[in-house]
């Protein structure tokens, strides 16, 4: 993607999280627009870009929330790797399939930061967590990341969106 819609993205991520998707909390639940995005930006591009950017997000997320610095950030990178690895192998992007993965990715982050927190504080409800957040939140994302998806596709957003190739060809 080009840089200036990292900046874009980077800029405007913590206002549009915390001012357009707070009305739209259900029982505590909103979705997470970071994780949404990072995903589109994965499915563009590819696994190594998309680890950085995972990174950068995730970063900007742990400074915004003044949580342990680094670990969302690492997380992210992982969704971001994962993603990548996706965009680069699945034909369709615009399938209502792919954002399947995208629930499996948010469980399983939910999850590793459960895990964490277990470890780190002792004795953490696992189970009511992944019951009660992490399989809620995963479903109100994939649902945002779906229609985030469907606007990009219909709105010919890719094209300003994606880096010129160079393409020297040998």
């Amino acid at each position: 993607m080009k840089p200036r819609v990292y900046v874009v993205i980077l800029l405007l991520l913590l206002p549009l999280q915390a001012g357009l998707l707070t009305p739209l909390e259900i029982n505590g639940i909103k979705p997470d627009l970071g994780l949404a995005a990072l995903y589109i930006i994965g499915l563009l591009t590819g696994p190594a870009e998309a680890t950085l950017a995972g990174i950068g997000i995730g970063l900007l997320q742990d400074i915004g929330s003044a949580s342990f610095l680094g670990f969302t950030g690492l997380t992210r990178g992982l969704v971001g790797l994962g993603s990548g690895l996706i965009g680069a192998r699945v034909l369709d992007r615009s399938s209502p399939l792919i954002v399947v993965f995208l629930a499996l990715f948010i469980l399983i982050e939910g999850m590793l930061i459960s895990l964490f927190l277990q470890v780190t504080y002792g004795e953490v409800p696992f189970f009511s967590l992944l019951f009660y957040r992490h399989i809620p939140q995963a479903l109100y994302t994939s649902i945002l990341c779906l229609f985030l998806l469907r606007f990009v596709n219909k709105r010919g957003i890719l094209s300003l969106l994606k880096r010129r190739e160079t393409g020297k060809e040998l």
